[in-house]
């Protein structure tokens, strides 16, 4: 939980920095909502932080959390893929495959 905790305040900050403020340093509301000053960058900065690859180590920390993944992709999907879904589908059951606990 530590990671989705830094992600959602680097979000906050993200979102702060394209806030536009009157002279009195106070955030401007249009509706009920903070005004972007350019929204296309908020978006992008969002975005480049979210696509950043996280790795969940398989320790007794995330064990029931990755059990549970294992399970729902193993046990609970859909019945049939076709295509490239078939073949990601197959990658990730072949990488779920690998989480194992003694």
């Amino acid at each position: 939980m530590d990671k989705l905790q830094t992600v959602i305040d680097e979000t906050v900050e993200i979102n702060k920095q394209y806030i536009a403020y009157d002279e009195n340093s106070q955030p401007i509301k249009e509706n009920g909502d903070y005004l972007i000053k350019d929204n296309v960058k908020r978006v992008a900065d969002i975005n480049e932080l979210m696509n950043e690859v996280y790795e969940i180590p398989q320790d007794i920390n995330n064990k029931e959390m990755l059990l549970s993944i294992r399970d729902s992709v193993l046990n609970h999907s859909p019945v049939t893929f076709k295509g490239d879904e078939a073949d990601t589908y197959d990658m990730v059951c072949e990488l779920v495959e690998q989480i194992e606990y003694e």
